[in-house]
């Protein structure tokens, strides 16, 4: 059973945004995972933010967490569906949505932990005209300074 945790949605989601999320979760297969909708860009249009935990891709179910985390997806939403921004590996929530922006994109603060690292950290990840970092443990995500901005994954969701 999919466990999907609707994490601050966005008053102007639309049916583009569901049917965006949706077709990501089927082509991906994901039964664990939490869903967030923000506008990251400005475009009045919400992006989302899915945190993958597991699929059902291969031979039964597959965890896409590691001793660092889970992977973090971020789409934009189009009216046809959806397209991969960027794939984030060893992600912890809670997920945040930075108030600093670059490359006219929100920056997001993920927690790093696990994986070798002995103290925990947040990391900064800033897009860079294309993508955000695809690893928050090395160069160019850094340490997030201050804790201006908001949570949108909070947690991760229980087995049902």
């Amino acid at each position: 059973m999919a466990v999907l945790a609707l994490s601050s949605l966005t008053t102007a989601a639309s049916a583009a945004d569901s049917a965006g999320v949706t077709a990501f979760i089927r082509d991906r297969h994901l039964t664990r995972y939490s869903v967030a909708l923000s506008d990251l860009n400005g475009d009045k249009q919400s992006e989302a933010l899915i945190y993958a935990m597991a699929t059902t891709v291969g031979n039964g179910q597959a965890d896409l967490c590691g001793s660092g985390g889970c992977t973090l997806y971020v789409l934009s939403l189009t009216p046809s569906g959806y397209r991969l921004v960027t794939s984030i590996l060893a992600t912890r929530p809670p997920i945040r949505v930075l108030s600093s922006t670059t490359h006219g994109w929100h920056d997001l603060g993920v927690s790093v932990a696990g994986g070798g690292i002995t103290a925990g950290y947040e990391a900064r990840l800033c897009f860079d005209g294309h993508r955000y970092p695809s690893n928050p443990t090395v160069p160019p995500a850094t340490r997030a300074t201050g804790k201006i901005g908001k949570i949108i994954i909070e947690s991760q969701p229980k087995n049902r």
